[in-house]
């Protein structure tokens, strides 16, 4: 895995829609589209995954990965009978990018720690207290052999130069950025990058920017002892009175008044 999607994946939130576990003699699953991530792990027995002009047959201890909206069929071909444990999930920055997108993982992969992955699941599934720490420890026992496949890369149509733009409003986000700034360090028109940037992520540079600093001024008024002029120059606004309307419009209530109150 990147390096460069580590944090971005760290902050991710993990929102499960629906999960199972089902024994089936017979499944034929035909043009299905979700709008959500598929995952389905195979305790034991067959199955045939088609997705892409590929088919994938699938035996014991084999997961397979369809990203959302992706046409694909799921079947049995055979009158065997099959366990899989299987879930739909979105998992998303808090800025709404789709973090898996980011990524081109493989349709199926063998899971070399299954053990581990199915007493996990079912751990899961009777959990009643602890229940999201339990569900991202699911994802991150499945997710280990995928991220682990040789066949895992970054999405080879996000080029490397807008994952650097993508790195500098994430991490090192400042009021003092446009896309005048940014033209002029990727040496690219600002349209250009406006338009690529949300074509690849989604979302425009600048909403990500505005996110950014508004999520980075929430942490700095609730877990720092830095006052209000302080983050303002922090964040690189040119004045206090810029900083608190810019707040002000995103939270409805000033920095003042959000700190006091913790909301």
């Amino acid at each position: 895995m990147s390096e460069r999607l580590r944090p971005l994946i760290q902050r991710a939130v993990l929102d499960i829609v629906e999960y199972d576990y089902q024994t089936r003699t017979e499944m034929v699953q035909l043009n299905r589209q979700m709008p959500f991530c598929v995952m389905s792990y195979l305790k034991k027995g067959e199955a045939l995954l088609r997705i892409q002009g590929r088919e994938y047959r699938c035996r014991d201890g084999d997961a397979i990965f369809v990203p959302p909206n992706v046409i694909h069929d799921h079947v049995k071909v055979s009158r065997e009978e099959s366990e899989f444990l299987w879930w739909h999930f979105n998992f998303r920055t808090a800025y709404n990018i789709d973090v898996l997108s980011l990524l081109k993982l493989p349709c199926k992969v063998h899971m070399e720690n299954s053990s581990e992955f199915e007493q996990k699941f079912f751990d899961y599934m009777e959990a009643i207290q602890n229940e999201e720490t339990i569900a991202l420890e699911v994802l991150a026992c499945i997710f280990d052999s995928f991220l682990k496949s040789e066949k895992t890369q970054l999405a080879p149509d996000i080029p490397a130069v807008f994952m650097d733009i993508f790195d500098d409003i994430s991490q090192r986000p400042t009021a003092g950025m446009n896309l005048k700034t940014l033209a002029e360090k990727y040496h690219m028109n600002p349209t250009y990058i406006s338009n690529k940037f949300k074509e690849y992520f989604g979302i425009s540079p600048i909403f990500l920017q505005r996110n950014m600093l508004f999520e980075k001024a929430k942490d700095y008024l609730l877990s720092s002892a830095m006052n209000i002029n302080e983050i303002s120059e922090e964040l690189g606004f040119s004045e206090h009175a810029v900083f608190t309307r810019f707040f002000t419009e995103k939270a409805g209530i000033s920095p003042k008044e959000f700190r006091n109150t913790g909301f």
